[in-house]
């Protein structure tokens, strides 16, 4: 069996949805949850966050993250997101009798998931790497389980933060 450097799991799982949510909130649960299962950290998660504001003074923004997390000296697993939010505007919405400012848009997320090896597997030769190519296979099916059970997890909390039906 030959390893390849990419298996995906989850290519470009969509969330869209029209609105009202407090996307302050959201992002930083989003971001709270990846950190707590051990994919992301503060400096290392944003790839790109761009703002722009309409002229009528809505807001488009794109943003995307990359987290990852060392399984083995051979193999990581990696969550991706984009986001993107068109035509958001701040709404005043009183909720048990409190007034709160939330975001109105439409929010689209997508989520890709996928286990990659590392340099070190690369360095195998040989007897060395037929013994963990025939090994691995057992191992690689254990992965990919584990990593989709995580990304479809952080899949349902987002959509249940939005009030969604998974």
């Amino acid at each position: 069996m030959i390893v390849p450097k990419k298996i995906i799991i989850l290519d470009d799982q969509k969330i869209k949805w029209e609105g009202i949510t407090d996307f302050p909130e959201l992002y930083k649960y989003m971001k709270l949850y990846l950190e707590d299962i051990g994919y992301a950290n503060e400096r290392d998660l944003e790839q790109k966050y761009i703002e722009r504001v309409k002229p009528e003074g809505k807001k488009q923004l794109e943003i995307k993250w990359h987290s990852k997390k060392k399984k083995s000296e051979f193999f990581e697993y990696n969550i991706d997101m984009a986001i993107l939010i068109l035509g958001m505007s701040e709404v005043e919405v009183e909720r048990d009798g409190i007034k709160r400012k939330m975001q109105k848009g439409v929010f689209e997320m997508r989520i890709s998931s996928y286990i990659t090896t590392t340099d070190k597997w690369d360095e195998l030769k040989g007897l060395q790497r037929l013994y963990y190519d025939l090994t691995i296979r057992k191992r690689i099916d254990e992965y990919k389980l584990e990593l989709y059970k995580k990304s479809t997890g952080f899949h349902s909390y987002i959509k249940d933060f939005l009030g969604l039906r998974d």
